[in-house]
């Protein structure tokens, strides 16, 4: 998709060739979304607007944490927009932000759902200034977070369900969902070292330390979102401790059935000691045992089976089988 220029005019948002920017932004509100950041579109604009390299170089590169850096002639943010086309897949879209005089340059790779809705609300011209359409990008991509936030609390639900029904003799069946928790507590940790940094971008925006964004009423906006992301780093902590909640009732339940396990057998083995103990003192080659009795014979057999109803009945009594 190629650079895309929206001036804010009177009447109506219009596009405009990539390379007008610098021209037109000292009338009009600008927009400059650029989805490819090694184009040749951002490498002018860059040197149009006086961008700093330390930034461009960010923005080229990417993989770079949250954060919001102050230059001379601008401002510099990167936010990350989240998708999650699937219930275990999610998609981070980095998003490179310069916040210039009644200018907003957007670079990112690709596009992503939260650009088009706030396009399409700039074009309808519900988005007056620069200060309006910055906090309609911050707080559409947000606002996104909820609802891929709620599909981790819905996964961790039912693997929770899951294990719960498998929790008596066919806990064995439940490794799978177990690694599945796993899995979802890796990405929990992955998507809150992402999110939580971008409290801190939005501090700056709601203490109102960027010049450009100083209108009257607007901090209040930047609030809402910063209020938003708390809410949403909240959530990711609850389920990250109730992944780790439904991962250690696993493990007592493991605990618990290997120790039923461990009863059973352990009753069994002393009960076959007793026996043995029987068994071996008739065994003895002593000249007064009548060996050759069949009535002795039976005998022997009818107190071994006594000695183990009897231990059997015991053990019953006191719980341990």
């Amino acid at each position: 998709m190629p650079a895309r220029l929206l001036v804010k005019e009177q009447n109506a948002v219009v596009d405009h060739p990539a390379d007008q920017l610098s021209e037109l932004r000292g009338e009009h509100p600008c927009w400059l979304d650029i989805s490819n950041p090694q184009s040749e579109e951002f490498a002018l604009v860059a040197q149009e607007l006086e961008l700093h390299p330390l930034a461009v170089e960010d923005a080229q590169h990417g993989h770079q944490r949250p954060k919001i850096d102050q230059y001379e002639t601008h401002y510099f943010i990167v936010f990350y927009a989240l998708e999650s086309p699937s219930p275990d897949v999610v998609n981070y879209h980095e998003v490179a932000i310069f916040v210039a005089q009644n200018a907003i340059v957007t670079v990112h790779q690709g596009d992503f759902s939260a650009r088009k809705i706030v396009e399409k609300r700039f074009i309808e011209g519900r988005l007056q200034t620069t200060g309006l359409l910055l906090h309609a990008l911050l707080d559409t991509m947000v606002d996104q977070y909820f609802a891929v936030v709620d599909q981790f609390g819905e996964r961790i639900e039912l693997l929770e369900q899951f294990i719960t029904e498998e929790s008596g003799p066919n806990l064995h069946r439940a490794h799978a969902p177990l690694n599945e928790l796993f899995l979802v507590k890796r990405d929990l940790l992955h998507l809150r070292k992402t999110v939580a940094p971008e409290r801190d971008v939005l501090q700056v925006l709601v203490r109102g330390d960027i010049r450009e964004l100083r209108e009257t009423g607007r901090r209040a906006y930047f609030q809402d979102v910063y209020d938003h992301i708390l809410r949403v780093t909240d959530e990711i902590d609850t389920f990250r401790e109730l992944s780790s909640n439904v991962i250690d009732a696993y493990l007592a339940a493991a605990s618990n059935r290997l120790n039923e396990v461990m009863k059973v057998l352990t009753s069994i083995a002393t009960v076959l000691l007793v026996l043995t103990v029987v068994t071996g003192f008739f065994g003895q080659n002593w000249s007064f045992i009548p060996y050759g009795s069949l009535p002795l014979f039976w005998l022997s057999m009818a107190v071994t089976g006594l000695i183990a109803v009897g231990l059997v009945m015991y053990f019953r009594r006191r719980g341990w089988l």
